[in-house]
């Protein structure tokens, strides 16, 4: 007995240990793309992040945030998502173990004999670590270990559902499972609502059984309804978005506190819904970048073993198989219809049921070839180095570095307009707000001005400012406010006012500041409308507008691009889009010299722009 409980803590423990030692030495010390900057803020603030609002996220990682880590807080933000992404490795373990046991069950007597499970056996252990370890190697599953955002915390929850839901099965549905897998489903809906794509599953655990056959049971509305205070225990942590957005934190998105329309219009994500099922091109795309992804997710063989799982489970235990085809079917049916760049993260719950397939492969396998079973050890040991360069993202400085290049050479007290959330706006809110950079720098991110909880969090932050413009505010406002509530308004009008609020942010503080824009916002014609009054400067990675034309420098010892000459052969498209970026600006500014005759800047900019392609 001390033996089996020996090996089942030491290969547990392994499953945990080794993953998180590897994320740990590939986890971004620097900010990240898109979220990362926003979320980081959130957590160590005590804030409220952008719709859902993730207030389980959010609370973990505040109290993460406070753990005394000799490390910078960026990196220690970042290790948070490592630290989840490993727990769900060591979870994954004990629910192959599970998966094995029963198997084991329902196996035919040549399998039964070939595997020992009950006894604590050496190769059962061996068996569940090779599937954790190949399930926290996977391409996607490494990838969100490391840099901060709310995906590897869900990882963890779907893993533990699926863990519960099996431990459910082999105790012939105890109550007390029951009651914890409900919670836990609630905690997962409070971390992110792609928790719905696991209901099916669960509605298939609670109201079919299974004997010699699958069949349909009707519980009585009393077991049901006991099942629904561990739910709202599990979603209670919405309170805290309440509680948290009346007390006015620097972050403070969606300003929830306003009324019960504004917190059900943050917690629904109503606002993504225009980028769900929303175009016929969408699926072959994003089915393109699931398939794309099998390969590096099971090191190629693997996908064979999956294979041998899925016919395995079909003639064994098809109880199983549907539990997990559900899950792998309405996550696939979400995702493929999602209009986002990073939809790669939303296929994790198939990639989950994927790997479960896997498990039963395995079983299989391992019992048919007992001898050379060992070898197995090989599969993630090949998605190691498989995926080891696309996942270590140790020195990827990308984001802070052109941060800090679009900043560098704002003049001081300056004013910043901005739509680049991916590379730059949610960075330097991290940066401004919690590490004190640039604090005289007023940015003003144009997109988020289009929601009405903005206007207030912009006037807190930046009053001196922003109350200039409070006429103009007020009139955007009353449109505004309809286009929210669902109401009637006119679309030319909301635009008309919305222009109007950006031409004063510019006008009425021009004599008194600096006012910059970021190059993207002249990249369409309604984007540069409010600003084509106005002498148009490059100066650094900003666009400096004036009312008359005078030349202006740049100190290009601030501008860095070392960091994207070095990842110019990285294919991922926000590395490859932020490389455009730093081209697009290097461009506009070498032209911009070489027509004022600065020919020696001209040519240092030349330099730069061949290095970033050689």
């Amino acid at each position: 007995m001390k033996t089996r409980k020996w090996l089942l803590f030491s290969f547990a423990t392994l499953s945990f240990l080794i993953p998180f030692i590897v994320y740990f030495f590939t986890t971004n010390p620097y900010l990240s793309f898109t979220d990362n900057g926003e979320l980081m803020a959130v957590c160590v603030t005590l804030g409220v992040a952008h719709p859902t609002g993730y207030p389980l996220f959010t609370i973990l990682g505040h109290l993460w945030s406070l753990l005394p880590l000799c490390s910078s807080k960026i990196f220690q933000m970042n290790l948070f998502a490592a630290f989840w992404v490993a727990l769900a490795s060591l979870v994954f373990f004990f629910t192959s173990f599970s998966l094995v046991r029963i198997l084991k069950k329902y196996a035919g007597s040549n399998i039964k004999k070939s595997i020992p499970i009950e006894d604590g056996s050496l190769g059962v252990y061996l068996l569940a670590l090779i599937a954790a370890l190949s399930f926290a190697f996977g391409r996607e599953i490494w990838s969100q270990a490391t840099s901060l955002e709310v995906y590897p915390l869900q990882l963890f929850i779907f893993v533990l559902i699926f863990l519960l839901s099996f431990e459910i099965i082999r105790s012939n549905f105890h109550p007390t499972l029951l009651y914890l897998l409900f919670f836990t489903l609630g905690l997962g809906f409070s971390n992110h609502l792609s928790t719905v794509l696991i209901v099916p599953s669960i509605l298939f655990l609670i109201f079919f059984r299974q004997d010699e056959k699958i069949f349909f049971v009707k519980p009585s509305p009393k077991s049901l309804a006991t099942l629904i205070l561990p739910f709202l225990v599990g979603i209670s942590p919405y309170l805290y978005l309440l509680i948290r957005s009346s007390q006015f934190p620097i972050f403070n998105w969606g300003w929830v506190s306003r009324s019960f329309d504004k917190f059900l219009y943050h917690v629904s994500g109503k606002q993504y819904r225009v980028w769900m099922f929303s175009s016929a091109e969408t699926l072959p795309i994003n089915f393109k970048k699931f398939i794309t992804d099998l390969p590096f997710e099971f090191a190629y063989v693997g996908l064979f073993v999956v294979t041998i799982g899925l016919i395995y489970l079909f003639f064994r235990q098809r109880y199983i198989l549907i539990y997990l085809i559900l899950a792998f079917v309405f996550c696939l049916l979400y995702s493929l219809n999602y209009q986002i760049h990073d939809i790669e993260t939303y296929f994790s719950l198939a990639f989950i049921a994927l790997f479960l397939f896997f498990v039963a492969g395995l079983y299989f396998l391992w019992s048919k070839f007992k001898e050379i079973s060992f070898v197995f050890i090989l599969i993630p040991i090949v998605s190691v180095f498989l995926n080891f360069k696309e996942n270590d993202q140790s020195k990827n400085n990308l984001v802070t570095t052109y941060t800090k290049n679009v900043l560098d050479n704002l003049a001081p007290n300056a004013i910043i307009l901005s739509a680049q959330w991916d590379y730059f706006c949610s960075a330097f809110w991290y940066l401004q707000q919690v590490e004190g950079y640039r604090r005289d720098v007023v940015l003003i991110e144009k997109e988020l001005l289009r929601r009405t909880w903005y206007l207030e969090q912009l006037r807190r932050w930046y009053p001196q400012v922003i109350n200039k413009s409070k006429l103009e505010m007020e009139k955007f406002l009353e449109q505004l406010e309809l286009f929210e509530s669902d109401k009637q308004y006119d679309p030319s009008e909301i635009q008309f006012r919305f222009e109007n609020l950006l031409r004063s942010f510019v006008g009425k503080n021009i004599d008194e500041r600096p006012v910059y824009i970021t190059l993207d916002l002249l990249q369409n014609e309604y984007d540069a409308r409010p600003f084509l009054e106005f002498e148009q400067v490059p100066q650094g990675f900003a666009i400096r507008l004036l009312k008359e034309f005078e030349p202006l420098e740049t100190d290009l010892s601030k501008i860095n691009i070392e960091p994207f000459a070095k990842f110019r052969n990285n294919k991922h498209h926000l590395v490859q889009g932020i490389i455009q970026a730093v081209s697009v600006n290097l461009v506009y500014l070498e032209n911009y010299f070489r027509l004022q005759g600065m020919n020696e800047k001209s040519a240092e900019i030349l330099k730069l722009i061949e290095k970033l392609q050689r």
